[in-house]
């Protein structure tokens, strides 16, 4: 699944006003309810606070991969967040981020949420990647580095 063909530049939120993983995952639902993507900002951030209790999903290299299973989705749904200096978002100190994908997917998937889940995985151990997340100015820098990632 490549990444690039999921992620909407809608849905790619750049240097986001956020202190906490709480502030992180509202101001993503928020952006994703205002888009008519999910009905409830409220609900979506109550099933990824619910994702979390099982495992925080801080990967390291400053990203976390925030995802759940919404009832109201008909496919895969794909997001990103970066927020100017890494928030805390696990039960350690040492767990921060400022890169977030979000993988939203409907239950009926798990197949799918997993191959999204890998391909990001795998993105995020390439240290060219890492780099430029840090470094795009808009949503469609950041899917032409997908794109290039994904044709290498």
């Amino acid at each position: 699944m490549r990444l690039d063909h999921l992620l909407l530049p809608e849905h790619v939120l750049l240097d986001i006003p956020a202190r906490t993983r709480e502030e992180v995952l509202y101001f993503v639902a928020q952006a994703l309810e205002r888009s008519g993507l999910v009905n409830s900002a409220e609900d979506l951030v109550d099933h990824l606070l619910e994702r979390e209790k099982l495992g925080a999903t801080v990967v390291g290299h400053e990203a976390a991969i925030p995802h759940c299973k919404l009832p109201s989705l008909k496919q895969v749904v794909v997001a990103f967040a970066r927020t100017q200096e890494p928030v805390p978002f696990g039960p350690e100190p040492k767990d921060r981020a400022r890169f977030f994908f979000f993988v939203l997917s409907p239950p009926d998937e798990p197949a799918a949420h997993l191959q999204v889940l890998a391909e990001i995985a795998r993105l995020l151990r390439d240290r060219d990647v890492e780099a430029g997340l840090a470094k795009v100015k808009t949503p469609q820098e950041l899917l032409v580095l997908l794109a290039k990632r994904d044709n290498a």
